[in-house]
């Protein structure tokens, strides 16, 4: 399942949704001044809304969307953006379909678990060996655009230090101590 959103700078509207892209497709080709075009292997969807009347129907399976060029800034083209839901209504015994956001990274859903066990045990790890040699450890900067990151500090010491962020590379780290001493070693 699909949900058409219209995306045109702050503006961001779920339209409607499709049982596939395919059907999405077939609705906005009526849209006046719909293009498809690929950019960098990407297919870029998008109208004009001055190509729009004043006020038009767009009829699909006998639903009618009511679309009008005053909806949108007449300068600025409406980008498509395909939004790809599952339906939990339809019995499917597997993973859903898609991506889940953690932290500030975009991971596969089938990879959800794995990801999290790994980034928690590393995290885990990286804390106990700071912690044996003298040092506080905390997560800081969760949510930011390059996402939580672990900060330690000596015990009594006023000065966090930066040690990395819990991103993708993080989670692949074999050997967390060695990682942990090296990077002490370059700060000190």
């Amino acid at each position: 399942m699909v949900i058409l959103e219209l995306y045109q700078g702050d503006y961001k509207k779920d339209l409607v949704a499709f049982d596939s892209l395919e059907e999405g497709r077939a609705f906005v080709a009526q849209i006046p001044g719909y293009t498809l075009e690929k950019e960098d292997g990407f297919d870029m969807e998008s109208f004009n809304p001055a190509n729009l009347p004043d006020y038009i129907e767009i009829v699909y399976n006998g639903n009618i969307v009511p679309l009008s060029k005053w909806m949108f800034d007449p300068n600025e083209i409406v980008i498509i953006v395909w939004k790809e839901i599952s339906n939990l209504s339809v019995k499917n015994n597997k993973m859903i379909e898609g991506y889940s956001l953690i932290d500030a990274y975009v991971i596969n859903n089938v990879e959800v678990k794995a990801y999290v066990e790994a980034r928690e045990a590393n995290f885990r790890k990286a804390k106990a060996f700071l912690e044996s040699k003298g040092y506080v450890v905390d997560r800081s900067y969760f949510g930011s655009e390059d996402g939580e990151a672990i900060l330690y500090r000596k015990k009594g010491a006023k000065d966090w230090h930066f040690l990395c962020h819990l991103d993708p590379l993080f989670v692949e780290i074999e050997d967390v101590e060695g990682y942990v001493k090296e990077e002490l070693q370059s700060y000190n």
